[in-house]
């Protein structure tokens, strides 16, 4: 050992000695100075907001949106636990007591109503995915390590009662404080009338996924939704693009798309799946030009590329049921479109979203075509359409023509699987699952399967309907787990294909 070091550690040892000396309370060495024991209400409220879902990852890949065709790789994508399930959301709900905890040491009143949001998001997206959970006796630690089920209605009504109450309560704070921001704000830069109609909205989204309970009069699905549309003054809701909870990438490091350079596997091995390309070519859809290349074998038959790239015909998804090895040579032989390499191949690609306009807008033609509320359903409808093509920088002729001419509102069964159509165009992408819980709850569009996807043989072809419950409530909480599984499907069935209470008719 060098001199230097031991003379170092010998005159910390004698200035260790000389503070032992000094203090009186030798509980004060326990504390570590540097490790701080409570955070600002803020920092907890950044790690608790979800950051968007990065294009081309495999969530995306679930919704039939692209697939992923390495040239070393034949496997194809496996459809058996799409949906997913686990009770990570625990960790996050006791941090939102954590929030709430520091808030009140400052009076910070808008982390307080905040996490009447979170709070409801993160029990509903739990339940969402498994049916009935840990609801009214968790969280509790020692005091009930063993907590019962809740009825997934029971979670439902009273999740929706704290998005109303949020909703009132950042209201009237707003009212009261003007001027106060929210620090700690991924999306709206502290705006905090941004946050009050993204509560709105999200209250929509759940209040649209109750679809099958819609004459359930305890849970009045339909009379919430008209209170939220029939009060604006009340109920404030986005206006257009601008209010989208949206992540835009800089491509500073840390801040970069997952489609980019550094990448390079990424740019041979993900094409766009033929259940989004046909709809899109089915329709004439003027998005197809934007999002996605033409085939390699167009683009070398053609003596003009502006007139190949023209052309829908130019374009083809891959069949994402189809055996590996058939997709792999198909797409050495060029017969599948790449996303758009002008658009995407970079490293800000496209905003991550986690919440939109065209969503909600999606949502309120969706509830009026249902009957739910007065509204027409033909505005919103195209309000959402007009607003997913002006993101992507769609022309306005072209809009005007798409939603006129090619894709006009209709009534009926055949405007609902319209309507459902253009939802799922518009989610490409963006938006995290929720393409995949429309599907589930509605059945469109219309996904393709097969064998090679590693489905259940007992399932058919169709996804699993939910997440299984995590193994270790059977072995840590199985009187409860148990009774959970058999009041909701009779058996003691913990199957991925149980049909849970959301989604019963």
């Amino acid at each position: 050992m060098k001199k230097k070091t031991i003379l170092k550690i010998a005159v910390c040892f004698c200035l260790f000695g000389t503070m032992l000396s000094c203090l009186d309370d030798f509980d004060e060495l326990r504390e570590n100075p540097n490790a701080p024991r409570s955070v600002p209400a803020s920092l907890i409220f950044t790690n608790l907001t979800p950051q968007p879902t990065p294009s081309f990852t495999g969530t995306y890949e679930d919704m039939q949106y692209h697939t992923w065709i390495a040239t070393d790789n034949t496997s194809v994508p496996g459809f058996t636990n799409v949906i997913g399930g686990d009770f990570g959301n625990y960790a996050s709900l006791r941090n939102v007591d954590k929030m709430v905890e520091e808030a009140e040491k400052t009076n910070s009143q808008e982390y307080i109503i905040l996490a009447k949001f979170y709070r409801a998001r993160f029990y509903l997206e739990m339940t969402r995915r498994m049916g009935d959970i840990p609801f009214s006796e968790s969280l509790k630690g020692v005091d009930n390590p063993q907590p019962k089920y809740d009825s997934q209605k029971s979670v439902y009504i009273q999740c929706l009662k704290w998005l109303d109450e949020a909703n009132t309560e950042l209201g009237d704070f707003i009212a009261t404080n003007p001027a106060a921001t929210l620090d700690g704000d991924l999306y709206f830069n502290g705006n905090l009338k941004q946050w009050q109609k993204l509560i709105n909205v999200y209250t929509l989204r759940i209040l649209v996924s109750l679809s099958k309970k819609a004459n359930d009069s305890d849970v009045n699905v339909q009379g919430r939704f008209a209170a939220i549309i029939g009060n604006p003054s009340k109920y404030p809701l986005m206006t257009g693009l601008s209010d989208n909870a949206m992540f835009e990438y800089s491509g500073e490091e840390g801040f970069k798309q997952s489609y980019q350079p550094e990448q390079a596997v990424y740019k041979d091995a993900v094409v766009y799946a033929s259940t989004y390309i046909d709809l899109l070519k089915g329709k004439e859809d003027p998005r197809l030009m934007v999002v996605a290349d033409p085939t390699k074998d167009a683009l070398d038959e053609g003596a003009d590329e502006a007139t190949v790239r023209a052309d829908f015909d130019s374009y083809e998804g891959a069949d994402i049921s189809a055996a590996g090895s058939e997709s792999s040579s198909r797409k050495l032989d060029g017969d599948f479109s790449f996303p758009n390499e002008d658009k995407y191949w970079n490293f800000v690609g496209q905003p991550g979203i986690w919440m939109s306009y065209w969503e909600q807008e999606f949502c309120i033609a969706e509830a009026a075509h249902r009957g739910w509320i007065s509204a027409n359903a033909a505005d919103h409808y195209n309000n959402a359409i007009t607003a997913s093509m002006e993101w992507y920088g769609v022309e306005s002729d072209k809009i005007a023509d798409y939603i006129a001419n090619r894709q006009p509102y209709i009534t009926g069964d055949a405007g609902l699987t319209r309507l459902l159509e253009q939802k799922y165009i518009a989610f490409a992408e963006n938006s995290g699952k929720e393409s995949l819980f429309t599907y589930r709850r509605t059945g469109v569009p219309n996904f393709i399967f097969s064998s090679f996807n590693g489905l259940d043989p007992s399932l058919g072809e169709k996804y699993p309907v939910r997440g299984s419950y995590p193994s270790s409530e059977r072995d840590n909480n199985f009187s409860n787990y148990n009774a959970a599984l058999i009041s909701q499907f009779g058996s003691e069935n913990n199957d991925v294909d149980q049909v849970i209470w959301l989604l019963q008719d």
